[in-house]
């Protein structure tokens, strides 16, 4: 074959491949659209079966209405009704004991005013009117109806292109009840003209629950909050018509305990120490301390997905998640605090031959200071968190204000003040930026709304903090007035506890004396 014949074969081959591949993008892309048409469909029936069930409801729901008033008209008129014939029948008796004895002269007379009001009742131009002066009611059918059926029937079927799509995060949402939630919607095409959204917000026993719109540049916002637990539905039309993602699927988890990571000691090499923290890392995988070197990984479905082995010997107990995916740990057995990556391979110690029991800690991140609570002080540590400098300390052994007993974690407010765990005077102590006494948080006490021998603390994004104590979980505002216990079940001693998701709102319990760790809604 020669060589033009050769270099136009390759020349057809080449167009024939690149029509192919063309031919083959369309059939993807029919077929994903041919999948949304189907889809679409369904959630069209899906609609209209939800509003027939409404209509009914309605419907019912003013009928059961009318019957009520149906009730209370014949009630109240029986009544009436039998009080006139109770009224005539004495008046017939009255007279009927006159005429039995007409011949009885004197007993004739003595019924003779009886007789006379009875004659003047009677004869009274308006007593046959008073007498059948009663509510006849009767049913008026709505002329309406069949118009408006006729018409608009229980709504329409429309074709045109949605221009609405329920941003990606948003289409599968879990909540814990009553919580509040956001979807957003985004225009999809830019410059298009925009609608008015209609949101229902339904369970599958029909009950809906109340939503607000709030129209922002190329986006809806939609609020909410489910009242029940179960499984919820979001439809959101514009036009008559579903928007993309329409309707958003929310489950409504009720409170309280829903999960434990079991088996941790079986998860372990070595055996030295019990669950001591939790922390997310930014991939959001929850790592457990075990007081020792050794660190146990899961992924939010709560299964075991592998081990992080710290260099050197060290046992950890408290850790605390930086911005920048970095972690810094207590060290127990080398009484140091150390930075590390999101490996735990070492970049910075802390504390040497200073801290003497390092505890929990935290790091305001725009002054760069490292705080740390170290037990054997009775005190608060400062160090500089990129160059590792101390810089000082807060509090004293002591049970007055200010001062503090084995003091076991920290945590900043937004503010930027400190909120102290004073472990063994029982209480919960804030102090602010300049490490200043302030007031005591939480008191000590063995009541709800009370500490004995708190443990950790955290904060989430609604500013509550969340306390761990003797075999107590329990959530208070930022300003100390107690919200709730969270844990309705038992709990042995309870140690680390962080914030593992903000929808549902969720924490992570380091259980020390069941070796585990427990997983709640609050």
């Amino acid at each position: 074959m020669s060589d033009t014949k050769i270099d136009k074969t390759k020349v057809i081959i080449k167009t024939a491949e690149e029509i192919r591949g063309i031919l083959k993008e369309s059939l993807d892309t029919v077929t994903k659209e041919r999948s949304d048409f189907e889809s679409q469909i369904q959630l069209c029936r899906t609609a209209i079966e939800l509003q027939e069930k409404n209509i009914i409801k309605k419907i019912r729901e003013k009928s059961s209405a009318m019957m009520t008033d149906i009730e209370e008209i014949y009630n109240e008129n029986k009544k009436n009704i039998d009080d006139v014939i109770k009224h005539i029948n004495s008046n017939l008796i009255t007279l009927n004991e006159s005429l039995n004895t007409p011949e009885e002269t004197e007993t004739l007379m003595s019924h003779e005013a009886n007789i006379n009001a009875v004659k003047d009742e009677v004869l009274e131009p308006n007593f046959y009117e008073a007498l059948h002066r009663r509510i006849t009611p009767s049913f008026i059918p709505s002329k309406n109806l069949d118009r408006v059926i006729n018409l608009e029937g229980i709504g329409i079927i429309s074709n045109a292109e949605s221009v609405y799509e329920v941003a990606e995060e948003y289409k599968y949402i879990t909540v814990t009840k009553g919580q509040p939630f956001e979807v957003k919607v985004e225009s999809i095409l830019v410059g298009s003209e925009k609608h008015q959204l209609f949101v229902t917000l339904i369970n599958e026993s029909g009950e809906e629950s109340a939503t607000e719109v709030k129209p922002g540049f190329r986006e809806y916002r939609i609020t909410g909050r489910c009242p029940k637990e179960g499984k919820w539905k979001m439809i959101i039309t514009a036009e008559a018509a579903h928007i993309k993602g329409s309707p958003v699927d929310i489950t409504v988890e009720e409170y309280g305990h829903v999960h434990t990571i079991d088996g941790i000691e079986d998860l372990k090499i070595y055996k030295d120490g019990k669950v001591g923290d939790v922390v997310l890392d930014k991939n959001g995988c929850i790592i457990v301390s075990n007081c020792s070197k050794e660190l146990l990984k899961f992924n939010q479905s709560y299964s075991f997905i592998g081990r992080l082995e710290v260099p050197d010997d060290a046992k950890i107990a408290y850790m605390h998640q930086m911005d920048d995916g970095n972690i810094i740990y207590s060290d127990l057995l080398n009484k140091t605090v150390v930075l590390c990556d999101n490996k735990f391979q070492n970049i910075r110690t802390f504390g040497r031959d200073k801290i003497k029991h390092p505890g929990g800690l935290t790091v305001n991140k725009e002054t760069k200071t490292m705080y740390v609570a170290d037990r054997e002080s009775h005190c608060v540590l400062k160090f500089n968190v990129d160059n590792g400098d101390f810089l000082g300390e807060i509090g004293e052994e002591g049970s007055e204000e200010g001062q503090m007993r084995l003091p076991s974690d920290v945590a900043l407010t937004k503010e930027r003040n400190l909120i102290v765990v004073d472990h063994l005077n029982n209480r919960i102590q804030l102090f602010d930026p300049n490490g200043k006494f302030m007031r005591i948080l939480v008191e000590n006490g063995a009541i709800d709304g009370c500490v004995r021998y708190p443990q950790n603390i955290a904060i989430d994004c609604d500013e509550n903090i969340l306390v761990s104590s003797r075999h107590k979980l329990q959530q208070f505002g930022n300003n100390g007035v107690f919200i709730k216990q969270i844990n309705n079940d038992g709990l042995r001693f309870p140690i680390g506890i962080n914030i593992i998701s903000k929808i549902p709102k969720r924490v992570a319990v380091a259980e020390y004396g069941s070796n585990r760790v427990k997983i709640y809604n609050y």
